[in-house]
């Protein structure tokens, strides 16, 4: 693809020379110092384009001297000079202070000042805002000290009559309307690809100019962020014909974005390329986009997209968790999806959170959506807001002051959407035993409505906690712990005026437990799942079956040291 600018390939002794054009004397030449230079190869501009500069591409040696510049909107390469001038919506620019002036008694010749390695010089003009589509043609030629100023703007003329020689080159550069850019076309054939299945997809290129190419991919918007789960989706080859050179790169759709690029030749052209998604790959709703460029440089692409999908296994959450320890930091563990190793390491979030008596979650605290928000009441009775705020800076936005009198309740417990709204609700209890719930509003600044009572007797239990789905119904539940160590399943109904059906016991021994969680699904099987840490700090996993009658299967031992923190959230 044509470069704007290139790279100065210097030799000789720049730092004398710089020196000697500084005092306005010449470096002496000496044999291994013989000047050369090249042109830029063809460029792509568009109307309204920004001054554009036409230095050599590279310049070696020590000059001393000039670099005659000739411009036309015909080819130079004629016999005798083309005094042609600049085509339509070309014009030189008048506040060039780049060493450069025009030639006397030639039409669009300049000379610029080349001494030693000093700026590569070169005329600087503007593309109009209207400029039609043209080709401006230009070349330059090497005039030392002293040489014949007429016969080097003759030469620079017709400089494309013959082969450049390092002391004369030809060059040329377009301009190109949208309306010419919008002849080139793409059109996708994406099929969907089922995990463990090669699959091939095609880009269909009609090119009128050359180009260059990306194809690239991307989760469509209703879909959770991919980042945490490890998603090995590549593409594995790319086939084409002689119109195209292509380089595939062999990252998978979420650690590079553009894994295809292609210099294009005008023409028609296919390029395929076949993706394949590892087994156990999740479903995810993908699309293809890419982006043709035609022009040297600026970001003036012609795109194109289309949607396909991943056929594998449901895309699940991962669950995150958050922890206080007694020295009130906080902690929050990411998710892997992983049920024997559900975390990865810890990472600090927060200080000061000792100030508080209770902290809860109303939703599920999920690695790649926004669910979790959290309340926290401090020792005045004062409750604070916490929105989820997952990837921008941190996993919790700036607290929010919701108001007192909230140490009137014993206990807080988030309750996920008990109500169906759309809106996590949380209910408290109060010392009376009265259970109440405060129906959420979707308002951060006021985040529930006035309490609906629920019922008394709930201070039988020494523990509540909810906010996942254990009966796999779509509708949030709630466990109970009475002071025999009884576990009870309350099956949520969706009904704000009745959210709970009568509750069902699931068994004894829940005692030798100092603090249960129901936690989001861990290990990526589709079924939220509960935390339970005992009194020597060792962190069990009970897996959910989605099943009423038997939630949870067997425990699974998650690791020890748990007792360092005084509430899991």
């Amino acid at each position: 693809m044509p470069r704007r600018f290139g790279r100065i390939a210097v030799t000789g002794s720049w730092v004398t020379a710089l020196l000697a054009a500084a005092l306005g004397t010449a470096a002496p030449a000496t044999a291994q110092d013989a000047f050369s230079f090249t042109l830029p190869s063809e460029m792509t501009l568009y109307p309204g384009d920004t001054a554009f500069s036409t230095p050599p591409d590279t310049v070696s040696g020590n000059p001393d001297g000039n670099l005659v510049f000739a411009f036309s909107s015909q080819p130079l390469t004629g016999q005798t000079a083309q005094p042609t001038g600049l085509p339509t919506g070309v014009s030189f620019n008048p506040d060039q202070i780049n060493y450069c002036h025009p030639v006397p008694g030639y039409t669009a010749v300049y000379k610029c000042n080349i001494v030693g390695q000093n700026f590569r010089p070169g005329p600087s003009l503007l593309i109009a805002p209207d400029a039609p589509d043209t080709t401006t043609y230009y070349g330059a030629v090497y005039l030392p000290r002293g040489g014949d100023l007429s016969a080097a703007a003759q030469q620079a003329q017709t400089a494309g009559a013959t082969p450049a020689d390092g002391t004369h080159a030809a060059s040329q550069f377009k301009v190109v309307t949208a309306e010419h850019a919008a002849r080139n076309t793409l059109t996708f054939s994406t099929p969907d690809v089922p995990a463990g299945t090669p699959t091939r997809q095609t880009l269909h290129i009609h090119a009128v100019d050359q180009g260059r190419l990306r194809i690239y991919f991307g989760k469509q918007p209703d879909q959770i962020d991919w980042s945490s789960h490890g998603v090995d989706v590549r593409v594995t080859s790319v086939a084409t014909d002689d119109k195209a050179h292509c380089t595939q790169r062999p990252y998978t759709l979420v650690d590079a974005t553009v894994l295809v690029e292609c210099d294009v030749a005008p023409g028609n052209t296919d390029i395929a390329y076949t993706l394949y998604a590892a087994p156990g790959t999740e479903s995810w709703k993908l699309t293809a986009l890419a982006d043709y460029n035609i022009y040297s440089y600026g970001s003036k692409e012609l795109t194109a997209h289309s949607d396909f999908a991943i056929q594998g296994i449901p895309v699940r959450d991962r669950a995150r968790l958050m922890a206080r320890d007694t020295a009130g930091r906080l902690y929050e563990y990411t998710g892997t999806g992983n049920g024997d190793t559900p975390f990865q390491p810890r990472s600090q979030i927060g200080t000061a959170w000792n100030g508080y008596t209770a902290i809860t979650r109303l939703s599920p605290l999920q690695e790649d959506r926004s669910a979790g928000d959290l309340i926290a009441r401090d020792s005045a009775g004062v409750l604070w807001y916490y929105p989820s705020n997952p990837h921008i800076g941190g996993p919790l936005g700036d607290r929010i002051r919701l108001g007192a009198g909230w140490n009137t309740y014993t206990t807080l417990t988030g309750a996920g959407d008990l109500t169906g709204d759309g809106h996590p609700d949380l209910l408290a209890r109060d010392s009376a035993g009265t259970l109440w719930l405060y129906k959420g509003t979707g308002n951060p600044n006021a985040p529930f409505a006035d309490p609906a009572r629920l019922g008394a007797g709930w201070n039988a239990f020494t523990a509540l906690t909810s906010t996942t789905d254990q009966t796999g119904d779509g509708k949030p539940d709630l466990l109970a712990r009475d002071h025999n160590g009884v576990l009870w399943l309350y099956k949520g109904t969706g009904n704000p005026n009745a959210p709970f059906v009568d509750p069902t016991r699931l068994g004894a021994g829940w005692n030798a437990y100092t603090q249960l969680l129901a936690s989001a699904d861990l290990n990526a099987d589709g079924h939220p799942d509960l935390l339970a840490r005992d009194s020597a700090g060792t962190l069990w996993l009970y897996k959910g079956t989605g099943n009423p009658a038997a939630p949870f299967t067997d425990p699974t031992r998650i690791g020890g040291g748990w007792n360092t923190y005084s509430q899991l959230i």
